[in-house]
């Protein structure tokens, strides 16, 4: 083995060498068995004129395997014969990546061209070589192998370019003609380059595709637009760009994003009109005013002009509503007796049915056991009975049939259900209404009827029971004048007990004659100063109120559209019971006071009295209810009973209260009316 060599030529570049002056060293490994060849290469090396060599030389081609696999230098000289191998199997083996010029010392063709094949650059033979040609053929194969590694590379970056490209690709020229085309263009559009050169392109009768190509060429910018092919049933995106040569066309398939485009719109337009017809069929009422309804807002969901909805009757019949109102006669209908037939056919447990003649029917039901479940199975015994309805309707003819159209069937046909139940009901519910109504002023004129009866017994009653009363008071307390001092003490206290009982029974008759009064007088309100009607009542219990040493103070009262004459009562017995429930040790006060409030006038009546416990708040206002005996209190237990009635006849409450000092607040709210004035 010869070790390397190198050597920089001074003298001036040869004609036949066309390198520049300041190049990087040659690096050149000869593999020949011969030494005198070898010494020749490097001879002819050492004297290259502005080249810089370094030359390496071995005899074997395992040796050159060694060395390849230390470095790979830029040209091998390679014997054609070798003593270990030829130098067809040492370039099958090592494969170098590198220039090879073949050696032989016969001009055989066929082992040049075998040499060629292998990966050699040129082939030279050994007895004709000179230095000239050694230094041409050097430079021709460091060429030729690096315009074929550059042409490699270039050919590698292409084809990965392409095989990552997914998309269909499609160049046109000026004209619009296209050019090139790949095979995913080819799958997407459905045809071949050769194809597209003899007839026009898919895109042809498209004129807004068209467009949006001459948009690209004439601003020079990206541009987009879909393509539809229907004998493909696709649809296909393009990005548009233009270039030197014409226009780049990139395709896709969007055959998938656009079909769930339409269904979204489809089903948001059936939901929309789902929305429409629920908040149309809750607007109406009246029977009549649904079944048409339900054949408007039907013709809108299923694209149908003719759509008829048919109801049973009691007798069994068919009533037929049209989008105008009931249809008289089945037979004016095209295909009459094949919806005759459907509707005879209807009650079955599949709700959506086609009768011929293009008509469907949709069977609305009501079943058994399944109210509320939409698309439930049932039997046509749960049928028979509860069927609603039937809608017939004849779809259009670019109807789809799908599952989004049946379930938009069984939705719908569900709300139409739900809307006759609604109908029956309310008709049923109105009728009831109807019935209980009258039942209601039957009993209510019974009982005004009964009440003026019992008033009138009451006051009847009561004023015939004054007469014989005055007799046995009066023939009792003249027994007791004239012959009292004849009897003894005991007949003396039985008259006493007959005179007082006489007395509260004459009493009581009083009272329950002003109950009575209430109720058989009628009120008569006038615009009444109720701080002088208290005046006039205070007046009225003076007696009382010296004989208690008590006090009366009133606040400042309206004037109020009421009856005087209860109003007056209603103070007595108030303002009274504050002075006769009082507290021995202490004279008892009254504060009679009145503040407006929202929606009227709030009255308290104030005492500092012995107070009633709150669980007794209600009782005192049933009549005729006492807490204390007569030996303690004198009194009917009528007042506060009578006070409540005149409170609520003038549409008031009456309620008791605690006051946190003790003794009782009586409070009573009085209504606004038309004509009453506040306090100034």
């Amino acid at each position: 083995m010869t070790g390397t060599e190198a050597r920089s030529g001074s003298q001036a570049r040869g004609a036949e060498d066309p390198q520049p002056q300041a190049v990087l060293p040659l690096r050149i490994l000869i593999v020949d068995d011969s030494p005198e060849d070898t010494e020749t290469y490097l001879h002819f090396l050492r004297h290259w004129p502005g080249r810089e060599v370094h030359a390496q030389a071995t005899a074997l081609g395992e040796d050159a395997l060694d060395a390849l696999q230390r470095g790979t230098p830029d040209v091998i000289l390679l014997d054609y014969q070798l003593p270990d191998m030829t130098g067809l199997e040492f370039l099958n083996e090592a494969r170098p990546d590198c220039a090879v010029i073949m050696l032989t010392g016969v001009g055989d063709e066929q082992v040049a061209v075998q040499a060629i094949r292998a990966g050699a650059q040129d082939y030279l033979v050994k007895g004709r070589l000179n230095a000239d040609l050694l230094r041409q053929a050097l430079l021709r194969a460091l060429n030729t192998h690096g315009m074929a590694r550059e042409l490699r590379r270039s050919q590698a970056r292409t084809a990965a370019i392409l095989n990552s490209i997914t998309d269909g690709f499609v160049a046109l020229d000026e004209t619009g003609q296209v050019m090139e085309l790949n095979g995913t263009a080819e799958i997407l559009l459905g045809t071949t380059l050769n194809a597209l050169r003899r007839a026009p392109p898919p895109w042809h009768g498209n004129p807004d595709f068209t467009a949006a190509i001459e948009r690209a060429r004439h601003s020079a910018e990206m541009t987009t637009a879909e393509l539809r092919l229907p004998e493909q049933d696709r649809w296909l995106h393009a990005r548009l760009y233009p270039s030197r040569t014409g226009l780049i066309m990139y395709l896709y398939d969007v055959t998938a994003r656009r079909e769930a485009e339409q269904r979204e719109q489809r089903h948001s337009r059936r939901m929309q009109g789902l929305y429409n017809a629920a908040a149309t069929l809750n607007t109406v009422r009246e029977r009549q005013d649904v079944l048409t309804a339900i054949v408007q807002v039907s013709q809108a969901l299923v694209r149908s002009p003719l759509v008829i909805l048919a109801t049973p009757d009691a007798a069994g019949d068919w009533l037929l509503t049209g989008q105008d109102g009931p249809v008289e006669a089945l037979t004016a209908l095209p295909g009459a007796a094949a919806l005759q037939a459907g509707l005879q056919q209807a009650v079955q447990p599949e709700q959506i049915g086609s009768c011929g003649d293009g008509w469907t029917t949709l069977t609305l039901t009501r079943p058994r056991g399944t109210a509320g479940q939409p698309g439930s199975a049932a039997s046509a015994d749960d049928l028979t009975g509860n069927l609603l309805g039937v809608l017939a309707f004849q779809p259009p003819q670019d109807a789809e049939h799908s599952d989004d159209t049946r379930t938009l069937l069984l939705t719908l046909a569900q709300m139409l259900s739900h809307a006759l139940t609604r109908s029956a009901l309310y008709e049923a519910d109105r009728e009831h209404r109807r019935t209980l109504e009258a039942r209601v002023q039957a009993r209510t004129a019974a009982l005004e009827r009964s009440n003026r009866e019992l008033e009138q017994f009451a006051y009847v009653a009561s004023h015939d029971l004054k007469e014989p009363l005055r007799t046995i008071s009066s023939f009792t307390q003249l027994l007791q004048n004239r012959y009292g001092p004849q009897l003894d003490d005991r007949a003396r206290r039985y008259i006493d007990f007959t005179v007082a009982g006489a007395q509260r029974m004459s009493t009581l008759i009083e009272d329950v004659l002003a109950v009575s009064r209430l109720n058989t007088q009628p009120s008569i309100p006038t615009l009444t100063d109720l701080n002088t009607l208290v005046g006039h009542v205070t007046a009225q219990l003076q007696a009382l109120i010296d004989e208690t040493g008590g006090q009366v103070q009133v606040g400042t009262l309206p004037r109020l559209m009421v009856d005087a004459t209860q109003f007056t009562q209603l103070f007595q017995n108030l303002i009274g019971n504050a002075l006769k429930f009082r507290r021995p040790d202490q004279p008892p006060v009254v504060q009679v006071q009145a503040h407006a409030s929202e929606d009227g006038w709030i009255f308290t009546v104030t005492d500092n009295g012995i107070g009633i416990e709150p669980e007794y708040h209600d009782r005192v206002f049933v009549i005729f209810q006492r807490l204390h005996t007569r030996d303690h209190y004198a009194g009917n237990g009528i007042g506060l009973a009578l006070c409540r009635k005149i409170v609520e006849g003038r549409g008031g409450t009456i309620w008791l209260s605690q006051p946190a000092a003790g003794g009782t607040a009586v409070q009573f709210s009085v209504p606004h009316r038309a004509g009453d004035t506040r306090p100034a």
